[in-house]
């Protein structure tokens, strides 16, 4: 008779904690964190020859505007024409990535993301629009917003953090892709003199001035007046004529 006198005390106490535990703020999600996404940046000097070269005899005129590792260890190129190739890790060319083709990455309807995903980023980017949106290879999804921020989310729809790769150093916020033909013509003059057998296979400008790659994998840089300033091949070998003594 006892227990029956003390048990609506008891679910009262219940009752109260739920409400206060309602009321209170969820746990505050830091959105600076970092997630470390399925695809790392390449630089375009260290890819494999073999799709340099492939590249510069099936779509000549085109420059490589985004070349990205996946996590199955493909390669996954964006061309000048938004055409995507994807090669495997020895650089072989396995096809084109598009609808009816698909390598690992799955583009998804932004409409089509788990609720919560889409409930996670109404609530904290108000009024941002979803760009784009992948279920990743590793099954995670990879949003990205119009303001340039991209997100992880895991395969239940759980945030992880902002994308960033193992190799976002070598990606200045300020490079630029440019079509080869507004590089300064001293540049233009400087290639056709000391690479008359080489294509331009990627120009970008930059804070400093303009970082052009050729297709045999040399990695050229100038400053923002079309002076040459260094060469690096895709190894990482180093020729800086401006400041060495012979």
């Amino acid at each position: 008779m006892k227990a029956y006198r003390i048990l609506p005390g008891v679910l009262f106490l219940l009752l109260l904690l739920q409400s206060c535990s309602e009321n209170e703020d969820p746990i505050e999600t830091d959105l600076n964190a970092v997630a470390f996404s399925a695809d790392a940046h390449v630089r375009t000097s260290t890819l494999p020859q073999n799709i340099l070269d492939y590249i510069t005899e099936n779509y000549p005129g085109l420059t490589i505007v985004k070349a990205e590792k996946e996590d199955n260890e493909n390669f996954e190129i964006k061309l000048s024409d938004g055409t995507e190739l994807i090669f495997n890790s020895q650089g072989e060319f396995l096809g084109i990535d598009n609808d009816e083709n698909e390598f690992g990455d799955e583009d998804i309807d932004p409409a089509n993301l788990p609720q919560n995903i889409l409930d996670f980023i109404s609530n904290k980017y108000p009024g941002v629009t979803i760009e784009g949106a992948e279920l990743e290879n590793n099954g995670n999804y990879e949003v990205e917003l119009e303001n340039d921020v991209e997100l992880i989310f895991d395969g239940d729809g759980n945030f992880l953090g902002q994308a960033q790769d193992e190799n976002e150093d070598d990606q200045g916020e300020d490079e630029e892709d440019i079509d080869p033909s507004e590089l300064p013509q001293i540049i233009l003059d400087y290639i056709a003199e000391n690479y008359p057998d080489n294509t331009i296979i990627e120009a970008e400008m930059e804070e400093e001035g303009y970082e052009v790659t050729l297709n045999n994998g040399v990695e050229l840089k100038f400053d923002e007046q079309g002076n040459f300033l260094s060469e690096e091949d895709g190894n990482g070998d180093d020729d800086n004529d401006e400041n060495e003594d012979d």
